[in-house]
């Protein structure tokens, strides 16, 4: 009799622990850019399991991890194990994928990487309207009563008069 709790012991022992059968630097069930500079590390140590009863079970193992982050793309790092009784599959890794979009307070996406241009040529007279800010950030405006090489002679609504550079003025239409 004790030999058979001894034996019913191992054995379910056996079929609770996992076994480590693989380990792999990057797996991906989908095509991805090959320079891999578009992603960036969303998760460390994310674990997917999946029945081996099905096809590709490693492959859903794979899936079920990287499915936990919406712009999930692939994993890197990832161990793979299969249990005592040989019936599921675990994988376990780094996530990598896209950027998480940012989203405003009005629920739009915002595109972080904004570029923008613009090629005009502005032309500045006597009693043109302006802003430029100031070494503190503040945003001043005045008109313009005088003009140089490089610079204009701006007078604020305080009275006061400042000599700004072109570069730094901005011209307002009303």
């Amino acid at each position: 009799m004790k030999k058979i709790v001894l034996v019913s012991a191992i054995a379910f022992s056996l079929t609770s622990c996992w076994s480590r059968i693989g380990k792999l630097v990057i797996v991906s069930n989908r095509n991805m850019e090959s320079d891999g500079s578009k992603y960036v590390l969303l998760a460390k140590d994310v674990k997917g399991k999946a029945k081996s009863k099905k096809y590709d079970v490693i492959g859903m193992a794979v899936d079920n991890a990287v499915k936990q982050y919406p712009t999930g793309e692939f994993m890197k790092n990832i161990s793979i194990e299969v249990n005592g009784s040989g019936k599921k599959i675990r994988v376990n890794g780094d996530v990598w994928g896209t950027p998480a979009p940012t989203i405003n307070s009005k629920g739009e996406v915002v595109d972080k990487n904004v570029t923008k241009s613009v090629n005009a040529n502005v032309e500045f007279k006597t009693g043109d309207s302006v802003t430029y800010k100031t070494g503190l950030g503040k945003l001043i405006e005045g008109k313009i009563i005088g003009l140089n090489q490089s610079t204009a002679v701006v007078e604020l609504p305080d009275g006061t008069k400042s000599e700004i550079k072109y570069e730094k003025l901005t011209k307002i239409v009303r």
